[in-house]
This record gives C-alpha cells, sequence and structure tokens, in this order.
C-alpha cells in the first residue's frame, strides 16, 4: 500500500470500467484522483466510490477532443491540487460492427481519429509541461491489442490503435531527460460495460462470450481490476527504470495462435 502516497493522479475516461477500476486502486495507493469523463454522472459515480473508501477525489467533465477543454480541464487540476503526477490517458471507442473503409463514414472516420488518437495528443500536450516543471511523472496511454493483431471489420479502430504504438514510443524518448516516464497498457478481451453492450447485442449472448473465451489461453476474459494493477505498476517507483515499454494485459491472446481444444 501507499505506493502512490503524496502524488495526483489524472485518469481520463474514468466515469466507467477500466478507468473507473484505476481510479479506485490508485486512491487505495494513496494517490488523490482526478476524474474525468464526459459523462457527468459515471465520473461522479467515480468520485462517490473513491470517497466511499477514504480516498480523495474530485471530478472534472471534459471532452478530451477538444484542446479548450483538455487545457482548461488541466489547469484546473493544477489549481485545485498544485501538481500532476500521473496521467493515465485511457479514453478510447469504436464505431461499431461494420468499421470498413467502404462502410465507415467520412464523419465516423474523423470522429474516432480524434477519439482515439487526438484525445491523447492534447491531454498529453497539456500536462507534459507541468510535469516537466515539477522535475517529472509517469504516463499511461490505454492502445489495446488490436493494435498489433487485429480482427476482421474492425479498421478505423485497428488503425487509431496503431497509432498509439509510435506516440508511447516517441514521448518516452523525447521526455525521458524530463524525468518522464511514458508506458502503455495493451489490453485483450476485458469485461467492461462496453464489452457487455456487444455481447448483449449478439443474437446469443452467452454463446458470444463463450467464443471469445475460447480464444484465450488463461480460460476467462479479464477484469478492470487486472487492468488496473498493471497501470499502477507503470505509475509507481516499481517501474522507475521502465519507459516506452507496452505491456499486454491479454490473458496470453497475443502469445500465438491458440487452439482449444
Amino acid at each position: 500500500m501507499d505506493r502512490l502516497k503524496g502524488r495526483v493522479a489524472l485518469i481520463t475516461g474514468s466515469g466507467s470500467g477500466m478507468g473507473r477500476a484505476t481510479a479506485r486502486l490508485f486512491s487505495k495507493e494513496g494517490a488523490t484522483v482526478a476524474v474525468s469523463d464526459i459523462d457527468e454522472r459515471g465520473g461522479n459515480e467515480t468520485v462517490a466510490a473513491v470517497r466511499a473508501e477514504g480516498g480523495v477525489a474530485s471530478f472534472f467533465r471534459c471532452d478530451v477532443t477538444k484542446g479548450v477543454e483538455v487545457k482548461a480541464t488541466v489547469d484546473a487540476i493544477i489549481a485545485k491540487y498544485g501538481r500532476i503526477d500521473i496521467v493515465h490517458s485511457h479514453v478510447g471507442g469504436d464505431i461499431g460492427p461494420a468499421d470498413t473503409v467502404v462502410e465507415d463514414s467520412e464523419e465516423d472516420w474523423e470522429r474516432l481519429m480524434n477519439l482515439n488518437i487526438k484525445s491523447h495528443f492534447l491531454v498529453t500536450k497539456s500536462v507534459i509541461p507541468h510535469m516537466i516543471r515539477q522535475g517529472g511523472g509517469a504516463i499511461i496511454i490505454t492502445i489495446t491489442t488490436n493494435a498489433f493483431m487485429n480482427y476482421r471489420h474492425v479498421q478505423a479502430y485497428g488503425t487509431t490503435k496503431s497509432a498509439l504504438i509510435q506516440l508511447t514510443k516517441s514521448l518516452a524518448m523525447d521526455y525521458a531527460e524530463n524525468n518522464i516516464r511514458v508506458n502503455a497498457l495493451a489490453p485483450g478481451e476485458i469485461l467492461t460495460p462496453l464489452w457487455e453492450k456487444h455481447f448483449n447485442a449478439h443474437p446469443n449472448p452467452a454463446e458470444a462470450k463463450e467464443a471469445v473465451r475460447r480464444k484465450i489461453p488463461i480460460g476467462r476474459i479479464g477484469t478492470a481490476e487486472e487492468v488496473a494493477s498493471c497501470a499502477l505498476f507503470f505509475a509507481s517507483d516499481d517501474a522507475r527504470y521502465v519507459t516506452g515499454n507496452i505491456l499486454f494485459v491479454d490473458g496470453g491472446l497475443m502469445a500465438g495462435f491458440y487452439d482449444p481444444s
């Protein structure tokens, strides 16, 4: 415990799922948490959960695809808490089950580029100058395994996620001299509200979930808390000599072709 004692952590997209799990875990480890999301209800629920567990948290509503809002949010956190030591840039989304260059509209494509790439650019752009002034920090970007091994019919999604590989590595190289570590998580199949929505949209949700489970060597779908534990490693001094790294949190999904028969 107390691996993040005295530190301030900004977690974008923390109104539910993996972001919420990370906010709760960081708080339990001593961090003051700035919960950020476009969903006010979800964000405030996360704050309430953190406070109920004895932690310190505040909600900052932000559309991370808009530079003015990101800068205002970062400035508000600095004004309230004096610093930002950790950033988990977690926001992301998809188009849906028919994501191909033929079927995607130009508006769909641009929306996903903004949500999955521009958002991380804006967050890191706003936070890094503060981290330089205060003498360092830790940044964690959420990618996903689709950046490395994609499925059919998720073309824009896979494209946006793959761009985050080089963003992570480039930031890590350029700001290591400022004592800023930049790493990324690549979650595999994690049971989140978004995944539940996809499963429930299937004609046979139980069958869809079982099909996903069978392809994972560990034999089960992961939890948001398991992703949060890996984010904690990157945020803490346990990873003080780790930067430019991408950690797969996928139950062995990326280890190779897996035949469960």
